[in-house]
């Protein structure tokens, strides 16, 4: 049984190890590390700086970020993918870009004026992502702007939800046939590392958080019951106006930024509502009902705090596309010698590294039409842009999204559409994948050429 119940913890802070304004320069090591998660078992974890979640990484638009990755994963080549931020192609963590156990590279990087969002980072290795991120390598990137229109006094609080799955003796199971078909689902979500950790906060609180979901595959609709809930912010930063929610639904890799209103006194959890993404086999995780955080409020009234501003920034849409392109998601199921094999594929085809799929133009806005066949919901992630939905079809219906945001990851749910728009504005070879990472490794994956 794992403890619940804990204060929350925060995340630790990587710091910088230079005093300049404007360069963040630290180093990031990938390694085996032990916790304890249940009272009397070790279990051995991969690590950032020896923790899971790896450290928080805080910067400002503008900086110049030099960050030096050791990768000291026994026998395993690594990467780390920024992902959602706008870094350079050979930057980026891709596949093609190995970093071998025991060798360090340095990632640099400039966040460009208006790049404040809520990014992560995790391993991007050809063939062993979803099992470097299932045993703890991933962390969070929050790039914020010069000038907040968000009161400070509402704090800013980052939520990283992973999942973990214990065997008895307190070491992480490898992944089943289950896992390859639907994506690695765990028993237990932690917040922060912790399962159901509690906070306690005086009664007419408004409290800034950033949720992550940094699971394989878990889906998490999700609810705070009793306390109103604000969004404010996607993957790639603020919306134009807060927009009032009772639940919300973050697929793998997505982000959302949230004003919690607690307004009455006692406890307001944050827990999980139904949803069906699609299941393949027996197992299917019952994924209802689960408390992830308990917020205590107390009787004490809170201090006034400045109203949200009614407006938050521009977001320009993205004019005319000059070239359109569909991308279909297939399942296939084989059987041979070893029993049954599974692939899933875009436009008929499984990841290839040594092939192009597209080629696009730097600065050229495409339309992208993602057209789920599969029998279960794929998250897709486009590296090195942030892109906007424009419409979702499913059942011959047309529906608008709820408001206009920029997003790196966008559920496509099974027997829907989903058009976007995007521009890449850096040259050099991007990925574009399903985020359940069990099925990006399992040949969900493309690759674009941006040519300048």
């Amino acid at each position: 049984m794992l403890p619940e119940g804990e204060a929350l913890r925060e995340l630790p802070l990587l710091a910088s190890e230079t005093g300049t304004a404007g360069l963040f320069k630290a180093k990031l090591t990938a390694q085996s590390a032990t916790v304890r998660f249940a009272e009397g078992l070790d279990t051995p974890i991969l690590g950032y700086n020896g923790t899971s979640p790896g450290p928080l990484i805080e910067a400002v638009e503008g900086d110049r970020i030099e960050i030096t990755f050791a990768n000291r994963i026994a026998g395993e080549a690594s990467t780390i993918h920024w992902h959602g931020m706008p870094v350079p192609a050979d930057q980026d963590g891709n596949p093609m870009d190995p970093v071998a156990a025991g060798t360090d590279r340095t990632y640099s990087f400039d966040l460009p004026e208006g790049s404040a969002g809520s990014y992560w980072y995790h391993p991007h290795p050809h063939g062993k992502t979803a099992e470097q991120v299932y045993r703890g390598l991933a962390g969070a990137f929050v790039v914020k702007p010069k000038a907040d229109p968000i009161p400070a006094a509402y704090g800013d609080t980052v939520l990283m939800f992973t999942d973990l799955r214990l065997a008895a003796d307190g070491t992480l199971p490898d992944n089943t046939m289950t896992d390859l078909m639907n994506g690695r689902v765990g028993d237990h979500v932690l917040v922060n590392g912790q399962k159901n950790p509690t906070l306690t906060v005086r009664f007419g609180t408004k409290r800034r958080f950033r949720f992550y979901n940094a699971t394989n595959a878990r889906f998490l609709r999700l609810s705070f019951d009793g306390a109103p809930m604000t969004i404010i912010g996607t993957d790639g930063g603020l919306l134009e106006t807060p927009v009032a929610v009772d639940d919300i639904l973050l697929s793998p890799a997505e982000r959302l930024e949230l004003i919690v209103s607690f307004d009455r006194p006692g406890a307001a959890m944050l827990t999980t509502l139904d949803y069906d993404r699609g299941w393949m086999g027996p197992g299917r995780p019952a994924d209802a009902g689960l408390t992830l955080l308990t917020v205590n409020v107390s009787q004490t009234q809170a201090d006034p705090v400045p109203p949200l501003p009614d407006r938050l920034r521009p977001i320009v849409q993205l004019g005319a596309p000059a070239v359109s392109r569909r991308f279909v998601f297939t399942e296939t199921m084989t059987m041979n010698a070893s029993g049954m094999e599974m692939g899933f594929l875009i436009n008929g085809a499984a990841f290839d590294m040594k092939r192009t799929d597209v080629v696009a133009k730097a600065g050229q806005v495409e339309l992208w039409e993602i057209v789920n066949k599969a029998d279960m919901d794929h998250p897709f992630h486009v590296h090195g842009t942030q892109f906007q939905v424009v419409e979702h079809e499913r059942g011959g219906k047309i529906s608008k999204p709820a408001y206009r945001a920029w997003k790196d990851t966008v559920n496509v749910a099974r027997g829907e559409t989903v058009r976007l728009l995007l521009r890449q504005d850096r040259p050099g070879p991007r990925m574009y994948h399903c985020h359940i990472l069990e099925h990006e490794q399992l040949g969900m994956m493309g690759i674009v050429d941006v040519q300048a």
